[in-house]
């Protein structure tokens, strides 16, 4: 029995040495194995005019008293209705250059009705354009009386992702560069890059133009509504590890 313990006792000794050995050699290795690094941040941006326009107008039947002076909510009674809105809107958008083939409608449904009114029904058009002189001219033209609201609701480009690998490419270049004049400053070189990560930014939200202010008058103020939009931003930020030369 004694001869069995002592065994067991050499066993779990070995056995300790053999693992405590093994981690000494690890951490030995992995310091060994460091490299000195610098992390940096590279950004770019570009502006690009936009070859795809959404432009949303939203149609609702209206009460033809409501545009007449004097006149209370109680004194609405003569509806407009959609079936002669809709056909009047669409000769002014042709009227302003725009194709049936560029015009879809995305949705249609009914107002809320307060107490002893009638539904009002309304007709969301979505117009693909290519150019903001369209836009302008549908704002000059459209007549506002049928018109709820409407806004850019999308803005592309048709070679979107060619701009964006540009973007990123020079972003990573403006980090490489920044790394390079920071460790010149120190009399060191900039080595490989070991890791990269991306992030990317730029938004333009819709601008809405709404019936109450007439489609924001464009004739007479040109500088406000849709002229206020105009470039789409590209801009990404690229994080990158680099080594540090010895």
């Amino acid at each position: 029995m004694k001869t069995n313990k002592r065994s067991i006792t050499w066993i779990f000794v070995l056995t300790s040495f053999f693992f405590t050995n093994c981690k000494a050699q690890k951490m030995t290795t992995t310091t060994a194995d460091q490299t000195r690094t610098i992390n940096v941040t590279g950004t770019a941006e570009k502006k690009i005019v936009p070859d795809i326009i959404e432009f949303t107008i939203n149609i609702k039947e209206y009460w033809k008293e409501e545009f007449e002076p004097g006149k209370k909510y109680e004194d609405y009674k003569t509806k407009i209705s959609i079936t002669t809105i809709e056909p009047l809107i669409l000769g002014q958008l042709k009227k302003a250059g725009v194709k049936d083939n560029q015009i879809k409608v995305s949705a249609a449904g009914n107002y809320y009705r307060p107490a002893g009114k009638e539904l009002l029904v309304n007709k969301t058009l979505v117009l693909t354009l290519s150019d903001f002189k369209t836009v302008d001219q549908i704002i000059k033209t459209i007549d506002a009386k049928g018109v709820a609201n409407m806004q850019i609701s999308a803005l592309r480009h048709s070679k979107m992702e060619s701009i964006k690998k540009e973007v990123k490419i020079a972003a990573l270049k403006n980090a490489k560069d920044k790394a390079s004049y920071l460790l010149e400053s120190l009399d060191q070189k900039c080595g490989a890059v070991l890791m990269i990560s991306e992030a990317e930014y730029g938004y333009n939200p819709p601008v809405p133009f709404a019936r109450e202010k007439r489609v924001m008058n464009t004739q007479s103020n040109q500088s406000s509504g849709a002229t206020e939009l105009r470039e789409i931003t590209i801009k990404y930020e690229i994080n990158a590890t680099f080594a540090i030369e010895e």
